[in-house]
């Protein structure tokens, strides 16, 4: 595909990184000549200065007869019009980076098609639905969805007591869950394990498992050993718009939530457009005392969401000390993502640059890859592809297709259907493969379908 893409900040250049891993071609733009030298260290795609707002610029980056634009910079309104004249000139398609998107009105006509615009996201929004997520199950470490709504692979911790540790995989004690999911992969200290039958699982492993979404929920239910103990209490960390969106949806759930905000303004203004009474603490959630005052030892979660890095992580390692039962930490820089995954103590960890990467990924649905950090730390990769009619898998049982070592196809998206693939599973034309493998085969997976 040839794909144009506005904004060479953090998001545009991971972004511009993994498709450039696909063998797309890539031309990123932005008027800042530092952003675009920085990218020419660490990226092999065409660099152009000047402006997504710019007709003859558009041009050059070759807007005519691009299958796909990606509006991607920190200014909403230069998105906007990006995808807009983008459209205009040619492009196939275009998403956009927007704030909210509550910018746009379906009741007023106001629409993002009203713009040319296919696809929006925000990646604050995006955030708090992910941390949403992430707090309904306490052995939840991360999530990753499609485009199918009904398709989820999470990320779950064995705990120490499970009742699956030390039995096979094929002994999994509750039959009729195990055909329906399918162990996508494992990380154990850090090394890449494709499951099979005879793999014996360990306390400690990181278990990826993917099917249909109320099947992969069910099975992270059943391994919980504590009953999934509903969750009540949170604290929250930090008044970004990230902490705000959530703070705000906890208490439309009904749960106690207590937040910590040095920003003695920041938190009037924010308590001041609430309609319920909030306990908000003064103070650095980094200092044990304000984290006591919070009720850290009673509280089911604690979610670290400042906009300084160093201080959430900090923040978490306090929190677990201080008895909280799960924690969450937030990291805006992609650097962070190489850091997080050796940082087993800091609990669970999110990364906004991550996240929107991600969101861009299944808006722009076949074909493309997903950024999972603790995969990236192993030289692993997630990526989904389509099988076209004159594939070498397709009408053939996976039983019968020699897949290379390190590669696993974890689901097979067929239309809206769902399925978590065993070895008699046949594959159609049409299918999209959900596929783990090492990056070394990642690169060249469109060799091997």
């Amino acid at each position: 595909m040839k794909i144009i893409i506005i904004g060479a900040g953090e998001l545009g250049q991971l972004v511009a990184m993994k498709l450039s891993s696909m063998k797309h071609d890539i031309v990123i733009v932005d008027t800042r000549a530092e952003s675009l030298e920085h990218a020419s260290e660490i990226l092999e795609s065409r660099l152009l200065i000047g402006a997504g707002t710019d007709v003859e610029t558009l041009k050059k980056a070759g807007a005519k007869n691009a299958d796909l634009l990606l509006a991607l910079s920190g200014d909403e309104a230069v998105n906007i019009l990006s995808c807009t004249m983008a459209k205009t000139l040619g492009t196939k398609k275009t998403i956009c980076r927007v704030s909210s998107t509550e910018i746009f009105s379906e009741e007023d006509g106001i629409s993002p098609s009203s713009f040319h615009i296919d696809h929006i996201f925000s990646p604050t929004e995006e955030s708090v639905s992910y941390i949403h997520g992430l707090l309904q199950k306490r052995l939840l470490l991360r999530q990753i969805t499609f485009q199918n709504p009904d398709a989820l692979l999470d990320v779950v911790a064995m705990p120490l007591n499970s009742v699956l540790s030390g039995i096979p995989i094929k002994d999994f004690p509750c039959v009729d869950l195990l055909k329906r999911v399918r162990f996508a992969a494992i990380i154990r200290r850090r090394e890449l394990i494709v499951p099979h039958g005879d793999t014996v699982l360990e306390p400690g492993d990181n278990l990826y498992v993917a099917g249909r979404a109320e099947d992969v929920t069910a099975f992270v239910d059943w391994l919980s050993t504590d009953g999934s103990t509903p969750l009540r209490r949170v604290l929250v960390a930090g008044l970004s718009p990230v902490g705000e969106g959530l703070t705000e949806r906890l208490l439309a759930d009904g749960l106690e939530v207590r937040v910590i905000e040095p920003d003695y303004g920041k938190a009037d203004q924010f308590m001041s457009k609430l309609q319920t009474n909030l306990k908000v603490i003064q103070g650095e959630a980094t200092n044990t005392d304000v984290l006591q005052e919070a009720g850290v030892a009673g509280c089911d979660a604690f979610v670290a969401l400042s906009e300084r890095e160093g201080n959430n992580i900090l923040a978490c390692l306090k929190a677990v000390r201080g008895g909280a039962k799960k924690v969450i930490a937030m990291t805006n820089t992609a650097e962070y993502m190489d850091i997080m995954p050796a940082m087993t103590q800091a609990g669970c960890w999110i990364n906004i640059t991550q996240i929107a990467a991600n969101a861009a990924f299944r808006l722009m649905a076949q074909g493309m890859i997903r950024v999972d950090p603790e995969l990236r730390a192993i030289d692993a990769r997630l990526i989904e592809v389509e099988l076209g009619a004159k594939s070498k898998l397709v009408h053939r049982p996976l039983c019968e297709v020699k897949t290379p070592e390190h590669f696993l196809i974890a689901l097979v998206l067929r239309g809206d259907e769902v399925i978590a693939p065993t070895g008699q599973t046949v594959l159609e034309p049409g299918d999209h493969l959900v596929m783990i493998a090492n990056v070394l085969y990642a690169q060249n997976i469109r060799d091997f379908v």
